[in-house]
């Protein structure tokens, strides 16, 4: 069943947060993930949807890992 782009970008980051933390330090891990993906969420996009896929992980990637070195409290000096 195809779905929107929304709900395969929600779906995709859902499953890609689901993978333990050393599966998720890369860019290269995460078109990796977006090859497996692309097999498995259907839904209509203009681009490359492996592409688009990789996209969406690599951004919430750095997005994580931006709010975790916000969120981490600073060492003592």
């Amino acid at each position: 069943m195809e779905m929107s782009k929304d709900d395969a970008e929600r779906e995709a980051i859902r499953r890609w947060r689901e993978l333990s933390a050393d599966l998720r330090e890369t860019a290269d891990q995460a078109e990796a993930y977006a090859a497996i993906l692309v097999r498995e969420l259907e839904f209509t996009s203009v681009t490359g949807r492996e592409r688009l896929i990789g996209a969406w992980l690599i951004r919430d990637m750095f997005a994580q890992k931006r709010a975790h070195k916000i969120l981490k409290p600073a060492k003592a000096a």
